[in-house]
């Protein structure tokens, strides 16, 4: 079996769908066969960031009416073999946990790991992917509005009865830090009141990049530092102990990273 990780925050803008892209490439890019949920029923954008728009003939809410089967609606990415992709539907849908729960239990056993994109407003789909999940990752921006939020996100999580809770601090700057103008990362922790997981540099770059559909890992050049990051991050869920920014501001070529 697979592993569903729940990508997540109730503030808005923290970058839950990039990073939840870039994740996934990161762990295609680790040789393991990913598939991309957009669990953001009503507001979907994942597709957009994949570089998928109109690949997608069905949606999620299509499997969970029974419409069609799982393997129907999900659609491979036209570039990365092992990386694959769901679609929220247009409009909003009504989501039950056991639907949920079954859906995400059918899909971990065909990929290694599902990656749920969540919405960020607390409601009924939104719970019941999150209780079908087995883990779950905040985020929040290097800002105190984004931290206070993902306090109240991991509150709501724990109350669901998640027991894997981690905080993934995006768009982190590090010379604000240094001068004093932002928090530290160890003031994040502390006002968040979640375990740390990762974190990704603020890089002017990702935006641009977005807007094409272009996934990370694909270059031969020397990766950029939120590559680094986020590759980081995906060793650590494959259970290896990797040191918070290591080779982040000294970035290597992808295959050294292997």
């Amino acid at each position: 079996m697979g592993r569903a990780i729940f990508i997540t925050s109730f503030k808005g803008g923290v970058g839950k769908t990039t990073v939840t892209a870039n994740l996934a490439a990161a762990l295609c890019f680790l040789g393991k066969k990913v598939l991309v949920v957009d669990a953001d029923y009503g507001n979907r954008c994942m597709d957009l960031v994949l570089g998928m728009e109109n690949m997608t003939l069905f949606d999620g809410a299509d499997v969970l009416c029974g419409r069609v089967g799982a393997k129907d609606a999900v659609a491979p990415h036209p570039e990365n073999k092992r990386l694959f992709f769901l679609a929220a539907p247009a409009a909003a849908a009504a989501v039950t946990d056991a639907e949920a729960e079954g859906l995400l239990t059918q899909l971990k056993e065909e990929y290694d790991f599902v990656l749920v994109d969540s919405s960020a407003e607390d409601g009924a789909v939104y719970r019941a992917f999150a209780r079908s999940a087995d883990d779950a990752l905040v985020l929040s921006f290097h800002q105190s509005t984004a931290i206070r939020s993902a306090e109240k996100t991991a509150a709501v999580l724990s109350s669901l009865g998640f027991s894997r809770i981690r905080l993934v601090v995006n768009a982190y700057h590090r010379e604000a830090e240094e001068a004093g103008t932002l928090p530290s990362v160890l003031e994040i922790i502390q006002r968040s009141r979640i375990r740390l997981f990762g974190v990704i540099p603020y890089d002017a770059s990702v935006v641009p990049r977005q807007e094409r559909g272009a996934l990370p890992y694909t270059a031969r050049g020397r990766l950029r530092p939120y590559e680094a990051a986020t590759l980081n991050m995906a060793k650590r869920l494959l259970g290896v102990s990797v040191p918070l920014l290591k080779d982040v501001y000294r970035t290597k070529r992808p295959v050294e990273y292997l």
